[in-house]
């Protein structure tokens, strides 16, 4: 029987993989009824605005940190009083009657990151828009095994040899993808070379947002102490949505009634569902830090390649007759299950070896 940790574990699984699947295709809802496009960043600002809503559970994460620190033992504590340099209060960081310090924000490093976040998520949206949220979701979900390729070459960590197996799976079956792509008919050609572009922007993407994580997790491992993680996704939402407001303002306004063509959907519908994504965003990033923290990243991989696996069934299911991008080929079958098993695979392999 389940204690109440337990439940409370499972509690977050569960809603994990709900907001992933109610951000996926509740973008791809609003693709195909005109309400945004990849280049109109009105989806993207949805997301940027759920990653500032993580913002509200600072105060009780950090309430965790600190009955965490009051129960360290005593090298523990040293270890960690040792990472501020003999200071009693970091001027930047924030210290509570706990004893637990928090580490500062360093502003230029977080717009670094903002900039490369908004590069990443055009990429990934507007190949999304176009591959589908299906395909979109079995090549995000190799972020991972990218992550694991940059951390290997930059900061030294080791990979097992079951995990290079993972790699080069990986890179198979996303290339068995791409042939499905391209085995669409010469008559329509011109689909198959689109297509191509949107599994390589999701892609690439893809690999921008693994330079985003693998550089979070260096500031929060080189940083002594280091940072809130939550407070870092937070400050990135902020800084992301000006952004976005500013390539709103310029290009999708002046634009709107080309880019923005809802037709017979109601408004009510639309504002509903750009809602219910940024609600479930801000959910979905609040179940994984809550997820990194109880159950380790192994653990919450094997989950996002769960997501993929049901995204990928849902959208063949649903949209398949309206789109063919969205439809399981022999190729993009195999391909994808391959991706899927060896994510899987990866990080299994990456629990068994600690």
């Amino acid at each position: 029987m389940l204690t109440g940790e337990g439940l409370y574990i499972l509690f977050h699984q569960v809603t994990f993989i709900l907001t992933g699947l109610a951000t996926t295709l509740g973008c791809q809802w609003l693709f195909y009824h005109g309400a945004a496009t990849g280049d109109s960043y009105l989806t993207q600002l949805a997301q940027y605005l759920g990653s500032i809503l993580v913002g509200l559970l600072i105060p009780t994460l950090l309430k965790r940190k600190v009955d965490q620190y009051a129960h360290l033992p005593t090298h523990q504590e040293a270890i960690h009083l040792e990472g501020l340099n003999g200071a009693d209060r970091d001027d930047q960081g924030e210290k509570d009657s706990g004893g637990y310090v928090e580490g500062p924000i360093n502003h230029t490093t977080i717009i670094k990151m903002s900039v490369l976040d908004v590069f990443a998520n055009f990429c990934v949206t507007v190949g999304f828009s176009i591959v589908g949220s299906g395909m979109y979701q079995v090549i995000y979900s190799s972020v991972v095994i990218w992550c694991a390729i940059l951390t290997y070459f930059l900061m030294g960590r080791t990979l097992t040899k079951l995990q290079w197996v993972a790699i080069i799976g990986t890179s198979s079956g996303l290339a068995i993808c791409s042939l499905g792509n391209m085995g669409i008919s010469s008559d329509d050609s011109g689909s198959a070379a689109i297509l191509m572009v949107g599994t390589l922007l999701t892609l690439g993407g893809t690999f921008f947002y693994s330079c985003i994580y693998v550089y979070s997790d260096y500031i929060l491992s080189k940083q002594h102490p280091p940072p809130l993680p939550a407070r870092i996704c937070c400050y990135i939402g902020m800084y992301s949505t000006v952004i976005s407001l500013v390539w709103i303002s310029v290009y999708t306004l002046p634009r709107y009634d080309q880019l923005i063509q809802i037709g017979s959907t109601s408004k009510q519908a639309v504002w509903g569902m750009y809602l219910l994504v940024t609600l479930a965003n801000g959910t979905h990033s609040w179940n994984y830090y809550e997820l990194i923290d109880r159950t380790g990243s192994v653990a919450t991989g094997i989950l996002q390649g769960l997501r993929a696996v049901i995204v990928y069934g849902i959208s063949h299911a649903w949209y398949c007759s309206s789109d063919s991008a969205q439809c399981f080929t022999v190729y993009k079958g195999f391909g994808s299950l391959l991706v899927i098993a060896c994510v899987f695979l990866f990080t299994a392999a990456g629990g068994l070896s600690k």
